[in-house]
């Protein structure tokens, strides 16, 4: 399956399917999820927002409701009238609270609405209280159930309103056995001290029912209110059971106006809160996420509707594409394949794309072109094969030239020896046919005998020294000339091979008066070809000879033969009158000379190149200045492996730099 998939994929069939799913899919998916991103976050801002705004009118409506009970608080609090009434007797009689009854009816009566409010009561610190109650005449104030509440009231200020939330009535006789108290410090002047002293506590009491009622109308159902006290204990919400109960700090909003997510038995809500100034209550305007995902969910189906409609877009798109492009690819891929000659229809206009139309043209005539080539291919081939014999027997005729210039040399070489040991034994021969003279005519004296002795050992030494100069030159001749026509791996001394050598080239360096000095370790043994090794440098002294030294009839050629690993490197020199740049740089091409009007044919160092590179896989590198001599750096392996058929072939040679 996996290899199967990885066909596909690198097939322009699976390359365009997954790239135009790419180009197409991948933008409608990214315009999709941005939308639904910017529409969940626009969505859901709009909503905190508005929770934002709704909650503060919320606890504004509130404020408003609270201010005049905040007004009454003051008023009463510091009615001079009411804290003589209060004074004036320390004991509660019925005239007492009669008269402060009225007091407080009458700053009463100066508001329009106190919404929901019960009772009042004025509770002094020595235990005296008085209430005036709405809804009955007869109270019953319980003091520890009032200190309690006024415990829950820390840091309570003096001009400070504080509203403990839903507590139980301090009024046993009420029918309202909850309230939402309201309770203020009372002060007066101590007139001994001249000093504010707290003299005992103001008490409103408000129906819950009331302001359930008034926060139910503020509640909506989609997004829910819930009024906290202070001490995070639920004034209002829409479950009346949760009334009274604690609300965990960590579920609720760190700071007014910022929204806070949150679960609420399960369900995610944003909560928004903002904090009363008067009463200190926390308005929390409750936000379900579903409320804010149901635009989401909206965008989201838009979304899909689009990737569908880009799906089916993209799947008429590919069918098309496919019947115009890919299958007469496909036809074309095939006719490659199968070496067609042509591919037939394309002008029958049976593909209406022009580019198709083109391409099926220019393929034919491409394989017209290549078939053209290939008849040219056979024809080179044939001229080259021709070249190459031309060249074989060029560079055989050139290897036969240098065995007869040695031939050559060597028969010069010999007839000197030669004659002078016939002269001499021409006159021992003379000298032997006067001694029979003299012994036959009895006339040979003691000095005769001497003369002929000592005549007789001088020509035998002279005969002697030059056969066996004669003797070293035919069997060096022998060597060299066996050497070069049999190409088997030898292990040779080098230094006796370059002696040898040298030897065997002497004629020629005689004719031009040049010196020959080598330097090679007599211990050097080399594995490697001696035939080939000779021509290499046959043909170097050759050519120093014909060029380096054509102008010139003295010179000096040296040869430095050094071993470093298994590596012999061979530092030939000479100082003729050296190449330019041009000429280094040609000197390994074949037929390259500089002498081809004196009869070269330029195959000399195209022939040394050849064997060192290709039969003793070496290197060999040119260096050389005008008038600065030239110098050639062969290096060799140590030992020469076995000559294979295909190394004996010459390919094209490149100049070395």
């Amino acid at each position: 399956m996996i290899h199967f998939f990885s066909g596909w994929i690198n097939s322009l069939n699976g390359r365009l399917v997954f790239f135009w799913l790419i180009g197409s899919l991948v933008p409608v998916a990214l315009l999709g999820g941005a939308t639904a991103y910017i529409s969940y976050y626009y969505v859901r801002e709009q909503a905190i927002h508005f929770a934002s705004e709704m909650v503060k009118e919320k606890a504004k409506s509130m404020i408003n409701l609270q201010k005049p009970i905040v007004s009454v608080s003051n008023h009463i609090a510091s009615d001079s009238n009411m804290l003589d009434v209060l004074f004036e007797d320390t004991s509660v009689s019925s005239i007492s609270k009669i008269r402060v009854n009225a007091l407080i009816e009458d700053s009463l009566a100066q508001y329009f609405s106190l919404d929901g409010l019960t009772a009042i009561s004025l509770i002094l610190n020595e235990g005296r209280s008085y209430s005036l109650s709405i809804e009955v005449e007869v109270t019953s104030i319980d003091l520890l159930l009032f200190q309690s509440q006024v415990e829950s009231c820390p840091q309570l200020s003096e001009s400070q309103l504080c509203w403990p939330g839903i507590q139980s009535n301090i009024n046993k006789k009420s029918l309202h056995k909850q309230v939402i108290p309201a309770i203020k410090k009372i002060y007066r002047l101590n007139e001994e001290t001249m000093q504010e002293e707290q003299i005992g506590y103001l008490y409103l009491a408000f129906s819950t029912h009331s302001y359930r009622k008034m926060l139910k109308q503020e509640s909506t159902n989609n997004m829910p209110l819930l009024v906290l006290d202070q001490t995070n204990r639920v004034i209002f919400h829409d479950v009346p059971a949760m009334t009274g109960l604690a609300v965990a700090s960590n579920m609720l909003p760190p700071k007014d106006d910022v929204p806070h997510y949150t679960q609420i038995n399960g369900e995610p809500f944003f909560l928004v809160s903002h904090t009363s100034n008067i009463s200190g209550w926390r308005f929390i305007i409750m936000v379900p996420e579903k409320q804010i995902m149901q635009g989401i969910y909206q965008t989201l189906f838009i979304a899909s509707g689009l990737i569908l409609l880009s799906l089916i877009f993209i799947l008429f798109a590919w069918i098309n594409v496919r019947r115009r492009v890919l299958k007469p690819l496909q036809a074309l891929s095939s006719a490659m394949q199968n070496k067609e000659r042509s591919i037939s229809g394309y002008d029958e206009k049976k593909y209406e794309l022009k580019e198709i139309h083109t391409l099926f043209y220019w393929y034919n005539k491409y394989v017209e072109i290549v078939e053209h080539r290939d008849q040219q291919a056979i024809h080179l081939r044939e001229a080259y094969d021709e070249l190459k014999l031309t060249q074989d027997q060029l560079i055989e005729s050139e290897k036969m030239a240098a065995l007869g210039k040695l031939v050559a040399g060597v028969a010069h070489e010999i007839n000197t020896p030669l004659g002078v040991s016939l002269t001499s034994l021409t006159h021992i021969k003379e000298m032997y046919q006067d001694m029979e003279k003299l012994f036959l005519q009895n006339t040979l004296k003691r000095t005769d005998l001497e003369r002929f002795f000592s005549g007789n050992q001088r020509g035998i030494d002279i005969s002697i020294n030059n056969l066996d100069r004669v003797s070293k030159l035919v069997n060096t001749f022998k060597t060299v000339a066996t050497d070069q026509h049999v190409e088997e791996l030898q292990s040779i001394s080098f230094a006796q091979f370059l002696k040898n050598t040298l030897i065997s080239l002497e004629p020629n360096l005689k004719k031009k008066n040049i010196a020959i000095k080598w330097e090679c370790d007599e211990e050097l043994v080399l594995c490697s070809y001696p035939g080939i090794l000779w021509q290499v440098f046959s043909n170097l002294i050759m050519n120093s000879l014909i060029h380096g030294y054509a102008n010139a009839d003295i010179g000096t050629i040296n040869i430095a033969v050094q071993l470093n690993g298994n590596v012999v490197t061979i530092a030939y020199s000479d100082d003729g009158c050296g190449m330019s740049d041009d000429v280094r740089e040609s000197i390994f091409l074949p037929f390259f000379t500089t002498k081809r009007h004196s009869g070269g044919i330029g195959l000399g160092m195209h022939i040394v190149y050849n064997m060192v590179a290709h039969k003793l896989k070496g290197s060999i590198i040119c260096r050389s200045e005008v008038d600065a001599g030239t110098e050639f750096i062969i290096r060799l392996p140590l030992e020469t492996k076995l000559l294979d058929k295909d190394d004996s072939s010459s390919g094209p040679i490149q100049p070395l730099q």
